[in-house]
């Protein structure tokens, strides 16, 4: 009788990286808990940003704790795509490859925040760019938590397939841009105003992250 090989793939670090996410998210609503409650709302209301009466702190304690959610989700996802691509070849290297993805994730966000503030005091626009990140960003934590479940179901079902992945992270980027042209379009007076820097801000911090993390992950591996 022929025997067959199986690979049995390690998802424990996994499951606790999940675990830590739910904490997280208990402990933002335990906290904050009329801030989550609005955060929740966003897709029906807009109570969250009107009660931040023109005070668009990008980042404190409560959207902190959803900012690390949100990037180790991503991360996660991405991971779970370079799998499937096959950049991963060993159990042992599984949890290295996604520190390696959390910390460019994490440095490319940030680097591009710090820069996003810089030409906001350059041109001296901080803050329309001040609200513009607020509402980028939480609407953007939003969208990946409730990404959350998908992903979980992606990581333990064993028969998903790079298809049903790329269908997901289109679905994903789609609902982002929509988000996005729907508050450039609320705001196209501001956006004509600063038309080429608003270009500028497209090619240079919106597009090219993301181009450079791609090139970082496929030419290390």
């Amino acid at each position: 009788m022929e025997l067959i090989e199986r690979n049995i793939i390690n998802n424990d670090w996994v499951t606790l990286i999940f675990l830590f996410l739910f904490s997280l998210i208990a402990l933002s609503n335990f906290l904050y808990a009329e801030k989550f409650y609005s955060f929740r709302q966003l897709f029906v209301s807009n109570r969250y940003f009107t009660t931040q009466q023109g005070n668009f702190q990008v980042f404190n304690k409560f959207t902190t704790i959803l900012f690390v959610v949100s990037t180790t989700i991503i991360s996660l996802g991405i991971f779970l795509l370079a799998e499937k691509l096959e950049m991963v070849q060993t159990n042992t290297t599984r949890f290295i490859f996604f520190l390696r993805i959390f910390i460019l994730v994490n440095l490319l966000i940030s680097i591009k925040y710090f820069i996003e503030k810089i030409i906001a005091n350059i041109f001296d626009t901080d803050k329309v760019i001040d609200q513009y990140l607020f509402h980028k960003i939480t609407y953007k934590n939003l969208i990946t938590i409730c990404f959350l479940p998908i992903l979980i179901l992606f990581f333990y079902t064993f028969n998903v397939n790079l298809t049903t992945i790329i269908v997901a992270i289109s679905v994903y980027a789609f609902v982002n841009i929509y988000i996005l042209i729907k508050h450039y379009t609320k705001n196209q007076e501001i956006v004509f105003r600063y038309w080429f820097h608003f270009i500028l801000y497209l090619c240079t911090l919106e597009i090219a992250p993301y181009v450079i993390l791609y090139k970082i992950i496929t030419v290390q591996n």
